[in-house]
């Protein structure tokens, strides 16, 4: 889809599909929080949330979607963190390395659960879909049946009982509000495609 955009009185047109995804000057905004007339990231919180991760890459921007909901956004801070200094990552149980370490540490998506559900918790991929489908739609009676072969699960691979409470905690906290992956990085690329034309075009803008 093309966008038209008017300078001069010249009509000026942008294959939006085509902008590059690494444009320093687009992450330099948002990284001040100059992002009034963003898509979804214009509110002073959110705008405070872009100031405190500084994004530098696109992956930043979909974790912020996520993060930036009532519940995740209590790990904002340690995103923060851990993004610019990832020597302070650490895992509870070194099988959530592969499943949090692309996020410095933090359980921010649906599909995360999943993976800890199916890989440490033992769960088919069927059931830890149903898990995924309790905590997405804030069933939590749904969940409680599920909880004890959560830690059930959890006792048989060997998991500690301090890490298998704490990542129930974590599945129950995500049922206040949780966003799968894909849905965040649909939000994410409207909003990296409005912040670019802002950054790049702002007048026009």
């Amino acid at each position: 889809d093309c966008v038209r955009l008017v300078r001069d009185g010249l009509g000026v047109e942008i294959d939006i599909d085509t902008v590059p995804l690494d444009d320093g000057p687009t992450y330099r905004m948002l990284a001040r929080g100059d992002a009034l007339g963003v898509f979804q990231f214009e509110s002073s919180g959110m705008r405070d949330a872009l100031r405190e991760v500084r994004p530098t890459v696109f992956d930043d921007l979909i974790a912020l979607v996520a993060l930036y909901r009532p519940g995740p956004m209590a790990f904002i801070p340690t995103y923060a963190r851990n993004k610019r200094d990832p020597s302070k990552v650490t895992f509870d149980d070194d099988r959530l390395r592969p499943i949090t370490g692309p996020t410095y540490g933090v359980a921010i998506y649906q599909e995360q659960l999943m993976a800890i559900a199916r890989v440490i918790a033992g769960f088919s991929p069927s059931r830890a879909d149903d898990l995924r489908k309790a905590v997405g739609k804030k069933k939590r009676d749904l969940m409680a049946t599920m909880e004890s072969q959560f830690l059930a699960g959890l006792a048989s691979s060997g998991t500690q009982p301090g890490v298998a409470r704490d990542l129930w905690s974590l599945m129950t906290a995500a049922a206040d509000y949780s966003f799968n992956r894909s849905h965040a990085a649909c939000y994410a690329l409207i909003a990296y495609r409005t912040a670019y034309l802002k950054a790049n075009y702002p007048a026009e803008y």
